[in-house]
């Protein structure tokens, strides 16, 4: 079998899957049964183990999980941003190289192969809280170690998806030097760790969103994967762009099903002439508009892979310090503009879908309705807008010419 062959045959099994699965989520009946057959199913797949199967290939390992949660978005969103919690962390764990920390690369390596032994699903939480109340400290977990060399964890976490869903807990805490360390650690009965009560109802429930309180958690040296700051941010800002990048899949993948409630619409209602909606010029041209733009963003959003890739070969080469720092630096960034345009354009999207479809697709049961309270949420994960935008404006504003080019990532 030649290289294409074997990459098309994993790209046929992974639409497969995902779309089976998405037609079983679609047919369940209630928000419960409908989680309950969601991991029940994604747990039997192939799809949360790609990363520990293509962890030399940042590109297609990018593009399988780009696929997978655009179409299981397309029969629920939130279930999908919530799964893809595990899929950019571990994505992200399993291709990075450290070369020169062998015992991390060690450590991550013995977890990337236990999700895979033991059919896990990973949850990564927040790093804290960036908004709060003038004066209020910024809650974190705090890791002091006793003297028995253990690890012991106290304090919360204020966002963490799939808390009662994940087995294994990624998390960062501060250390008695007030650095960043990170750490990992069974999440799945674990009396020390409580989840509170859901930070969202209605319609992002499904992301099982909540904070989760830490009570003296101990940890053995084996469930460390850094003590050095430097290193815990050097993962975790590659985790983020991971994040930024795949979380579009699953925005864009709402607003495919908005387009398709659009299609079918469309060809089932009927204009003043008799023919259908389908047939109207005026129709077509703003069903348009809206494919045009989610092509678009599917097109930018599928092209992190590329640049992923080409970052890990630079370090795993050796290549200058100059040469990877700029890869480095155009990954955060292009998974920024990924994040900015695709979110919005879904949002978009789905605004656009609700406009021509009129009051039907506001009925409580209708796709649309649910997505049209979803899908606001794309632009809100970090990086928020405004700070994206900020950053681009001190950029282009700066004293020297401005082109927009990345200058490292197509080299």
């Amino acid at each position: 079998m030649t290289d294409f062959q074997a990459r098309k045959e994993l790209a046929d099994k992974v639409r497969e899957e995902a779309t089976a699965l998405a037609q079983a989520v679609d047919e369940a009946k209630t928000n419960e049964e409908k989680s309950d057959v969601f991991f029940e199913g994604i747990r039997k797949s192939c799809i949360p183990y790609l990363p520990c199967e293509l962890r030399d290939d940042p590109e297609q390992l990018y593009n399988r999980a780009y696929d997978a949660l655009f179409i299981l978005a397309r029969a629920n969103l939130p279930l999908a941003v919530g799964f893809a919690m595990h899929m950019y962390n571990l994505a992200a764990l399993a291709t990075l190289p450290v070369p020169q920390e062998p015992e991390f690369e060690n450590r991550r390596k013995i977890l990337v192969d236990s999700v895979a032994r033991y059919k896990s699903l990973i949850a990564i939480s927040s790093f804290g809280s960036n908004i709060r109340k003038k004066g209020e400290k910024n809650p974190n977990v705090v890791v002091d170690e006793n003297e028995r060399g253990e690890y012991v964890c106290n304090g919360r976490k204020n966002f963490q998806s799939m808390a009662t869903k994940a087995d294994i807990l990624i998390f960062s805490g501060y250390l008695d030097d007030e650095t960043m360390g990170m750490f990992y650690t069974q999440l799945r009965g674990q009396d020390a760790i409580v989840p509170g009560d859901s930070l969202f109802q209605g319609a992002m429930a499904l992301t099982d969103t909540k904070p989760l309180f830490f009570n003296n958690l101990v940890l053995k040296r084996r469930s460390v994967l850094s003590l050095d700051e430097w290193l815990t941010y050097h993962v975790s800002n590659y985790a983020t762009s991971w994040f930024e990048s795949l979380v579009s899949a699953a925005y864009l993948g709402g607003a495919s099903r908005a387009l398709e409630e659009v299609r079918t619409f469309a060809r089932n209602m009927s204009h003043d002439q008799e023919g259908s909606l389908a047939e109207l010029d005026g129709f077509v041209l703003d069903a348009g508009r809206m494919a045009a733009k989610h092509r678009s963003a599917l097109a930018l959003g599928l092209s992190f892979g590329r640049c992923a890739a080409r970052y890990c070969e630079a370090v795993i080469n050796d290549e200058p310090d100059a040469v990877t720092d700029g890869l480095s630096d155009d990954i955060m960034d292009l998974s920024s503009a990924i994040k900015y345009h695709c979110t919005a354009a879904a949002q978009d999207i789905v605004n656009g879908a609700r406009a021509l479809i009129g009051t039907r697709s506001m009925g409580i049961h209708h796709p649309v309705h649910a997505l049209t309270e979803q899908i606001c949420f794309g632009p809100l994960h970090p990086i928020i807008p405004a700070r994206h935008e900020r950053g681009e404006g001190k950029e282009m504003l700066d004293e020297d010419a401005y082109t927009g080019l990345y200058p490292w990532a197509y080299l």
